[in-house]
């Protein structure tokens, strides 16, 4: 059996968005759910929640299709039916299964339930199908799950979704217990906005997300470790890892002045000039009073908003977010130009503590560290920067490092967030503006470099039998070196650490053993009437074949199984800019303004002639940056640059564009021909972390030329 030897996940359990329903198979909504119970017991980071639901038919006897949502991350372990007999439990079913009618099979009823995952473009997360229900009858349905907290504002926090419905769906209630770990107190659970200090709280879920949050004391200033274990099989164990830290605060950096640094690049406009001054706004406000502000605004050239520094008020802001409206997004991300213009700014009248605020997607092109910081030109102990990186859709941040090195030189904090999920994590942006912990390395486990104030994470992992040994290490204050320690047991930690496993043959043993609900396995309630029920029952539960019966066919809309798998080759690889957007691009846009760049030189050197070499990075719908090799004349080369720089390159469809940053290498030989200029393209060649040879379209290659521009006189 092979298995790595730790593979982890980050879980945040928040929820996905989507329609919560109960219908009939008429698609109305004659049954109705009666009551919802919840039972939630948050042991550490691992809540284990038990949903209890009474579904109720007053008219005629009907089939009905519940649809629901959990948290990102949960996984369903059980299932159970009561309805006229006794409680009736869901065995695992693997595989595709076919579904018969029972009037083929007179010796059996129909089963009263199906519970499967839909695929992750579907409306929900869950489907549970219902048999017909005999008039004036109700069942009550059990489902048991298993979520990860996420860590959050010095808290353990878990975000139910709400119950967005459709259908006679009555508000789930019911009660929370929490049991942090070792190194932390519980300080009380929040419900929303209502606070208890005691270990257990009551919660009501309607149709809006309901967070809660097990609120942490520490016991002292380092972040704590918690591993919360169980065994898989002999020779393996599952666990859930928790780095959790305290909320700091420090008497000896108070800041003076806050100066925002703001990419206004063309790449930005996927992030969207909304959530930039919502992202300017909200950290604005949660500045200390009477702090002084300004900001700079930057794509290929940095500019200074206000030219000096201003108090900080409600006006002023508005004044930043209006700057921002008005910035014409441009291509180029010069990060070490802005940070230039930020040394001349604090440098500006009498030094003062200063915040620098970095607001970009992370898209910097080559610049190294070093430069970034030498560039700021401040020390440790007069500056701090916050970097907040906003990466839009479902991307990453390309250059995160980077954004780091100033951050890990002079302190401050890092912090990346989706542009989906900007409004939730600026519920906490006062931790941002805190001391954070630097420099991280928790060894053979993945970790962030950073770690906010009050924040933290949590990885589920499979490995080696045992508790594993962890050591996180890092500085904040002073250099840390923390050891991980056992935390509270809880159900659910197998399931949880499989879910970041593929399946395969080789450890197939592990998933038949710890079921949960996923693709290619369903939790089924099989029917207890009829003269081999229970023979069927054994057999299915032996690892037999399952078949599944009903009174009635699904709807249509639904499947109940995973549909036959066709194998045509490997379907092409998304591709970053494909051949011909790029053979466009050089041909229609470099080429013209290439030429007018030729011919104006012409006037100041008459012989000029030679092969450019071009190397332009482009991605996002932006060239970041732009090389010229191959000339000496600096207005030349300067023009040529700024004929690059004005390239309009297409903004990528994530669905069918790889968020990749393209290098492409293009010559343009310059010539004199018959005392006329002559523009001889050469061949493009671009390379991307993608391997662009491997991708559809391949790389451009322009054999013949694109054009020949000739003019009628010379200039």
């Amino acid at each position: 059996m092979k298995l790595a030897a730790a593979l982890g996940l980050l879980f945040c359990a928040s929820p996905a968005a989507a329609e919560t329903s109960l219908t009939d198979d008429g698609g109305g909504d004659q049954l109705l759910e009666a009551s919802c119970d919840l039972a939630i017991e948050l042991r550490g980071a691992v809540a284990q929640v038990e949903v209890r639901q009474r579904i109720a038919n007053p008219g005629p006897a009907i089939a009905g299709t519940y649809a629901f949502d959990l948290p990102r991350g949960a996984v369903i372990t059980g299932l159970s039916v009561r309805g006229d007999g006794g409680v009736e439990t869901a065995l695992p079913i693997a595989g595709a299964f076919n579904s018969v009618d029972v009037t083929e099979r007179p010796v059996l009823g129909a089963d009263p339930a199906l519970l499967v995952r839909m695929p992750d473009d579907a409306a929900s997360q869950y489907v549970l199908r219902l048999q017909p229900i005999p008039q004036d009858h109700e069942l009550v349905i059990t489902t048991r799950y298993s979520a990860i907290a996420d860590v959050q504002a010095s808290a353990l926090r878990l975000t139910l979704p709400g119950r967005s419905h459709r259908g006679k769906l009555t508000a789930c209630r019911g009660t929370v217990r929490a049991a942090v770990g070792p190194g932390t107190t519980l300080a009380g659970i929040r419900v929303g906005k209502v606070v208890t200090t005691k270990a257990t709280a009551s919660v009501v879920l309607d149709d809006r997300d309901v967070a809660i949050d097990a609120m942490l004391t520490f016991a002292s200033r380092e972040p704590v470790v918690w591993t919360q274990t169980a065994q898989l099989a002999p020779g393996w164990s599952s666990s859930v890892v928790t780095v959790a830290a305290p909320a700091l605060k420090t008497a000896t950096w108070q800041p003076r002045r806050a100066l925002f640094v703001i990419d206004g690049s063309r790449s930005m406009e996927l992030v969207g000039k909304p959530i930039v001054n919502k992202v300017l706004g909200t950290i604005a406000a949660a500045l200390p009073t009477g702090i002084e502000l300004d900001a700079i605004i930057y794509d290929r050239k940095a500019e200074r908003v206000f030219k000096s520094w201003r108090k900080e008020s409600s006006a002023a802001v508005a004044e930043l977010q209006a700057a921002v409206n008005r910035h014409v997004a441009k291509n180029g991300s010069s990060l070490e130009s802005a940070f230039q213009a930020a040394q001349a700014a604090i440098a500006d009248g009498t030094r003062a503590q200063t915040m620098v605020i970095v607001i970009s997607d992370g898209v910097l092109g080559e610049v190294s560290s070093t430069a970034l910081v030498s560039a700021l030109g401040v020390t440790a102990g007069s500056a701090d920067v916050l970097s907040v990186a906003v990466s839009p859709a479902k991307t990453s941040i390309p250059d995160a490092s980077l954004l780091r090195a100033p951050v890990n030189f002079l302190g401050g904090t890092f912090v990346e967030v989706s542009a989906d999920d900007v409004d939730d994590a600026l519920q906490v942006v006062d931790e941002w503006l805190r001391p954070s912990w630097l420099d991280l390395d928790f060894g053979t486990l993945e970790s962030p470099e950073s770690l906010r104030s009050g924040g933290g994470f949590t990885r589920a992992i499979v490995h080696r039998a045992g508790e594993p040994r962890l050591t996180l290490r890092g500085r904040g204050e002073t250099t840390f070196q923390v050891t991980a320690r056992p935390g509270p047991t809880a159900p659910g930690i197998a399931q949880l650490g499989l879910s970041t496993v593929t399946p395969d043959p080789q450890n197939r043993r592990l998933f038949a053993a710890h079921p949960f609900v996923r693709e290619g396995l369903a939790l089924a309630v099989l029917t207890t009437q009829g003269k081999i029920a229970r023979n069927r029952i054994a057999m299915v539960k032996g690892g037999g074949p399952y078949e599944r019966i009903t009174a009635v066919s699904d709807p249509v809309d639904w499947q109940t199984a995973p549909a036959p798998v066709v194998t045509l080759g490997a379907p092409p690889k998304p591709n970053a800019i494909a051949k011909d957007t790029l053979e466009r691009l050089f041909r229609d846009q470099l080429q013209p303004k290439a030429y007018a760049c030729y011919q104006r030189a012409l006037v100041a050197s008459p012989r000029l002639t030679g092969t450019v070499l071009f190397e332009l990075r482009m991605g996002r719908g932006e060239v970041t940056q732009v090389g010229i090799t191959g000339t000496t004349d600096q207005t030349f080369e300067d023009c040529l640059r700024d004929a690059a720089f004005a390239l309009t390159v297409p903004f990528p469809d994530f669905k069918v564009n790889a968020d990749d940053q393209t290098l492409a290498h293009y010559p343009l030989t310059f010539q004199l021909s018959e005392a006329k200029p002559v523009i001889v393209l050469g061949d493009a060649d671009s390379s991307s972390p993608l391997d662009i040879d491997a991708i559809k379209g391949g790389v451009p290659n322009a054999k013949t030329p694109l054009g020949d521009l000739r003019p009628s006189k010379l200039p």
